[in-house]
């Protein structure tokens, strides 16, 4: 038997996985050496993620979690998907094994952070970059890099009418500006969403910055926004998969938490540009304008050199936990 406190342990890390507008879209179920991992659709962004790929990512991401910390207490882990594939569930099965080796990766789950910040104009070195991307774990996903400032340039348009749709889309913007943390306080009290300063916006409270959000940020200057956010990257990163499906989307996610992980260890940050993965019609544009055929484009990271940002909260893990 594992004890009561290891699987807990586990599950505290597993939340420290990244989500889509911090809404950690998860819930687990712990019973007799076993954790199922749970879609929470209540947490789900229909306008942001109208297909729910970014909810079954962020599963990937806590999975990984759930799998380095099982390592870590000398666990060894069992993965199955249950349900069918439009709305699996995941459970891991644990067993102890005394000097299993320790995961370097674990060590960076409390460092890893997305960084929102404009990124100075140093490069990654290619040996970084081949290490940072090419995981022979990434069973069924591929990653295309955009490394040049030509290759980054033609990125830009597909990124600039994405995030143009977005923020001409006032539902888009009410569910965004729903997520934002507004101040501190609010922040602590909730547990979850996009801290304002770590948007670079100030800490107004939840009335005026609201105002200020759905009233004096348009959607061109947002676009314009990105593309220098873009421009100053050390390289941007297509995260896609094989097949577009709930099961393969969590495959992405572990492949997109190992690299944030390896991120963390070398001190390099990143931070989503998804507009042109989030609006199917640009999705669409993007796959025949980079000729992907049959990948199916999910994730656009940027990635370079920054300073640090405030940290995310994380709700109560006991509040996520079913009885």
């Amino acid at each position: 038997m594992i004890h009561e406190e290891t699987l807990l342990r586990i599950v505290k890390y597993a939340v420290k996985a990244p989500s889509c507008h911090n809404t950690q879209p998860w819930r687990f179920t712990i019973r007799n050496d076993t954790i199922c991992l749970q879609p929470d659709f209540t947490r789900a962004l229909p306008v942001a993620d109208k297909d729910d790929h970014a909810l079954y990512i962020s599963m990937g991401c806590a999975l990984e979690n759930m799998i380095l910390a099982a390592h870590e207490f000398n666990c060894e882990t069992k993965i199955e998907i249950t349900g069918n594939c439009n709305k699996p569930q995941i459970v891991v099965s644990l067993y102890d094994k005394p000097g299993a080796g320790k995961p370097d990766l674990f060590a960076y789950i409390l460092k890893r952070q997305g960084r929102r910040n404009k990124y100075r104009n140093d490069k990654v070195p290619d040996n970084l970059a081949d290490e940072l991307f090419n995981d022979p774990q990434d069973e069924g996903v591929r990653v295309k890099l955009f490394l040049s400032e030509n290759e980054i340039r033609g990125l830009i348009p597909y990124i600039t009418e994405g995030t143009l749709m977005q923020f001409s889309d006032k539902a888009f913007v009410d569910e965004l500006v729903s997520w934002v943390r507004f101040s501190g306080k609010e922040a602590m009290q909730k547990g979850d969403g996009l801290l304002a300063s770590a948007m670079g916006l100030p800490n107004t409270g939840r009335l005026i910055g609201s105002i200020v959000m759905k009233h004096f940020i348009s959607a061109g200057s947002e676009a314009r926004r990105m593309e220098q956010l873009a421009e100053a990257s050390s390289g941007l990163a297509l995260f896609m998969t094989e097949q577009n499906d709930p099961c393969h989307w969590i495959k992405l996610g572990q492949a997109f938490q190992r690299f944030g992980l390896k991120a963390a260890k070398y001190n390099i940050s990143h931070s989503h540009l998804d507009m042109p993965c989030e609006e199917m019609q640009v999705r669409e544009k993007l796959i025949r304008g980079m000729q992907l055929k049959d990948l199916t484009p999910l994730l656009l990271i940027r990635f370079g050199y920054s300073s640090p940002m405030p940290y995310s909260f994380r709700r109560s893990f006991y509040k996520l936990l079913d009885p």
